[in-house]
């Protein structure tokens, strides 16, 4: 799938250089920090299931 991203100018440096950093691609610095987001959002929705005071 292709899919066109608008960024900041600032923001865009801020990518590449944490890509950079992980030596990574841009995209797949995007890809990895989409994946690890949504990991963190499936295991806060499952341990708010668990919780007594819900």
């Amino acid at each position: 799938m292709n899919l066109t991203l608008r960024l900041s100018e600032e923001l865009y440096k801020k990518l590449k250089e944490v890509a950079f950093e992980e030596d990574r691609s841009i995209n797949g610095q995007i890809n990895y920090m989409i994946k690890k987001y949504i990991e963190y959002k499936d295991k806060e929705k499952n341990s708010n299931k668990n919780s007594i005071y819900q």
